[in-house]
């Protein structure tokens, strides 16, 4: 199976790198418009608390249509049906989902992924939350090659639930087996130079694609967190340092930052930016961190084997 996969995955980088850049974009533009399409269908039944896979309200079990919304524990969902759920839908369908109903409550926050967080034997470590659920979904490089001399000896990944904090299903409780198509993401999503990225799209989005934004434009990331009215109940936690020159930082400048963060809502280190932009003697230092918001990610203990 594994070989079958990476014959799949260097047969993949062949097709893309015989696309021109002008393909490439239209191809990325078509999968965009296709999330947005589906994630406007998803907006629209869950403000309903309908769920737009199955189009029954959440609160609905039909045992002879397993549904990814009985994962929100708003029905009679047992931990006994959960391998109904995964007979049916895959890894990424599964994550979809749940990236999906945790964005919609309340961003990005409530999702998870920092790689920072993840262990170096992991392939992934996810933690999202929504209302008082809490799902993890752990897979370790062993447990993608697959536990030989097993009953386990095949690509598998594992899933943990809680509700109100409480056990509902534990991570031993089953190994989960991945499809082909989940294997040769996974495998295209490691190798840099596969140039495949899988995208949740806009509503999938968790704190890594969050993070990677500071990257990209670190002086617009810090400027939209600054700009909340309480940035340490967002995604990121803000902790600036203000150094003024020798004398010290002119009382008037002081109290105008300060009166245009009343005025205004924004944070004071917002407006100390703007008081003192064109003063090149003052030095001003901001350090993000997840927020406390964020939920820790759910760490899993591999047994060793003998």
């Amino acid at each position: 199976m594994q070989e079958d996969i990476r014959r799949a995955a260097e047969a993949f980088k062949k097709q893309t790198r015989k696309l021109s850049q002008e393909e490439s974009l239209k191809h990325f533009d078509i999968q965009r418009a296709q999330y947005d399409k589906e994630h406007s269908e998803f907006i629209k039944q869950y403000e309903h608390k309908n769920c737009y896979l199955c189009g029954k309200h959440f609160k609905t079990l039909s045992k002879a249509e397993p549904c990814l919304h009985w994962l929100l524990r708003m029905c009679k969902f047992r931990k006994k049906d959960f391998p109904k759920l995964t007979e049916k839908f895959d890894f990424y369908q599964i994550s979809a989902f749940l990236r999906w109903v945790a964005n919609a409550e309340c961003g990005v926050k409530n999702i998870n992924n920092l790689d920072e967080e993840c262990s170096d034997r992991k392939v992934f470590e996810i933690t999202v939350k929504w209302k008082n659920v809490e799902w993890t979904l752990d897979c370790s490089k062993n447990d993608f090659e697959g536990h030989k001399g097993t009953r386990t000896e095949f690509p598998h990944w594992h899933f943990q639930m809680r509700i109100d904090g409480k056990q509902f299903i534990n991570f031993n409780d089953y190994h989960i087996r991945f499809s082909k198509d989940d294997q040769l993401k996974i495998v295209l999503e490691k190798d840099r130079d596969s140039g495949f990225i899988h995208s949740f799209g806009p509503g999938g989005l968790g704190m890594q694609e969050h993070m990677d934004r500071l990257a990209e434009d670190p002086d617009g990331f810090i400027a939209n967190a600054m700009s909340t009215n309480n940035p340490v109940e967002g995604a990121v936690h803000l902790q600036s340092f203000v150094k003024g020159p020798e004398g010290g930082i002119p009382i008037e400048k002081i109290n105008q930052a300060m009166k245009m963060a009343r005025e205004t809502g924004k944070t004071l280190v917002h407006c100390f930016r703007e008081v003192l932009r064109d003063d090149n003697e003052v030095s001003i230092s901001t350090i993000l961190s997840p927020s406390e918001s964020v939920p820790e990610i759910a760490k899993r203990s591999e047994r060793k084997r003998r």
